[in-house]
């Protein structure tokens, strides 16, 4: 799950309100009104007094850039899109904003970082190259229709902790190529990342004479009433990250798309190699330590092809846990303390778990869990895969109704009925057949276009089914003209007129 940017936060930010350079707020010791209050204590009282009006100045400057761009032709919109994508794209930017996200999150892999950023970024401007988000996007001339496309305004997005770069740099993009303002309120502990990030954005904004407004975020510290007073205050939301974050979206009265989704489930009969399987699961379940939304959590297959899978994982760099270990890892999930699991990495629990020195240079965990419930049974955020095996592919499949998301799945079969069966049996918003679970984010290898977020739409009470694209940030007018003659010319020029009697 991810992290929650709602969250109370005593660290002071990187950013004032329009994504620029740090602030001290500071208040005078007794501003509480409360005797004896310490400075910090009297800083943040005087700050959330003081949210609602500063979300309403950071919407009131978005909303005053978003009132520009709405002039900007479909060209010119594209054009600035261009010129962000580059920015943000530009190798040394990319290793600059993963090294920001590793040092400040402390999840991750500072390496994947790099990859998963290149990736989601690339993938993202060659979605928007075929995805009009301005001006005409659709003509139907037998129908006599023409769609256009417009702003919806203002975005308000959260940033969640485990995706503190892609998140922003991906709806920045996205937001702009629609010509909405887009205001980012982070998690408390990704200000710094997305502070870099939307500095990187406002560069290329200069350069390209656009408004500075259009991409910001909310003034530092970070917290739940800040996110909260952004949400009911900006034209359309993203919430994702906890469920905590989720549930804001869901009641800030504000059109939304919220989802707290993250892990994926997979489903492999035994028509396809282990050694294909583990590949990808291993993919999937090491990409960035785990910590993406749709990294391979779990994977259920039939009896037989449990041990063959479990060595299959266990060559692709993977260490299958015995009982003791399991249990000292259900306990550890299953901990009272506020440790963040999340995208630690396979030494940290190793060490953690007190494990033998082979698995300090594992790529991942492997559990093989006796039961279908409890916090083994499906592994998502770290790095690390639950194999559970059942007699039958139909019965394979049952387990993964109750195991999975319904934002993504992934099916690993020969067999395209079967595949089909998976799609109908967990009716998730995207299914991947053959590939790694992250590729359902999208992936030149498939036809997805690149998604952020997933969401797995009334199933799991979102808004969103499949992936958060471009389309979802622009609103459409359709246009008819009428197209066929008039076939009842006795019903005295009713039908060419709309007159009544």
């Amino acid at each position: 799950m991810d992290g929650d940017p709602t969250g109370e936060s005593d660290e002071p930010g990187s950013a004032d309100g329009l994504g620029g350079a740090a602030t001290d707020e500071r208040a005078e010791p007794n501003a509480t009104g409360s005797e004896g209050a310490t400075p910090a204590e009297a800083r943040r009282a005087a700050g959330t007094a003081d949210l609602p009006d500063r979300a309403s100045r950071a919407v009131s400057a978005a909303r005053a850039a978003a009132d520009e761009l709405v002039t900007w032709g479909p060209e010119d919109a594209a054009s600035l899109v261009r010129s962000v994508g580059e920015r943000l794209a530009d190798r040394e930017t990319v290793s600059r904003l993963a090294r920001s996200a590793a040092n400040e999150t402390g999840r991750g892999h500072p390496g994947t970082k790099v990859e998963k950023i290149a990736t989601a970024l690339d993938a993202a401007r060659r979605s928007l190259r075929d995805a009009p988000t301005a001006g005409v996007v659709e003509r139907d001339g037998a129908a006599g229709t023409v769609t256009i496309a417009g702003p919806i305004g203002v975005v308000g997005a959260a940033v969640p902790a485990t995706h503190p770069v892609v998140v922003p740099a991906v709806l920045s993009l996205y937001g702009l190529a629609a010509r909405n303002a887009v205001v980012f309120a982070p998690s408390p502990s990704t200000v710094e990342t997305c502070d870099v990030v939307v500095e990187t954005v406002r560069r290329a904004l200069a350069d390209a004479g656009a408004p500075a407004g259009s991409v910001s975020m909310l003034p530092a510290p970070a917290s739940k009433p800040a996110t909260d007073a952004l949400f009911e205050r900006a034209d359309f939301v993203v919430a994702a990250g906890s469920e905590a974050t989720a549930a804001a979206g869901q009641r800030c009265g504000t059109p939304n798309v919220a989802t707290s989704a993250d892990g994926v489930v997979a489903v492999a009969d035994s028509s396809v190699p282990a050694a294909a399987v583990a590949t990808r699961v291993a993919v999937g379940a090491t990409y960035d330590f785990g910590a993406h939304p749709a990294g391979d959590a779990a994977v259920v297959t039939v009896s037989q092809a449990v041990d063959p899978l479990c060595a299959a994982l266990e060559d692709e760099g993977g260490y299958v846990l015995d009982a003791d270990e399991s249990d000292r890892l259900r306990a550890l999930l299953d901990g009272d303390d506020e440790t963040d699991l999340r995208g630690n990495s396979p030494r940290w629990f190793a060490s953690a778990l007190d494990l033998p020195n082979a698995a300090s240079d594992a790529a991942f965990l492997v559990a093989t869990p006796d039961a279908a419930d409890g916090p083994l049974a499906t592994l998502p955020g770290i790095p690390a895969v639950a194999v559970h095996g059942r007699g039958g592919f139909d019965a394979a499949t049952a387990l993964a109704v109750e195991l999975g998301s319904p934002h993504a799945a992934a099916v690993h079969t020969t067999q395209q009925r079967r595949a089909r069966r998976v799609a109908e049996r967990l009716s998730p918003g995207r299914l991947v057949v053959n590939q790694p679970g992250v590729a359902a984010a999208g992936w030149r290898t498939n036809g997805f276009d690149a998604a952020p977020i997933l969401g797995g739409g009334t199933a799991e009470e979102s808004q969103l089914c499949g992936g958060l694209t471009p389309d979802r940030f622009a609103r459409t007018a359709t246009v008819a003209a009428t197209s066929t003659a008039d076939r009842a010319p006795h019903r005295n020029g009713a039908g060419g007129t709309l007159r009544g009697p």
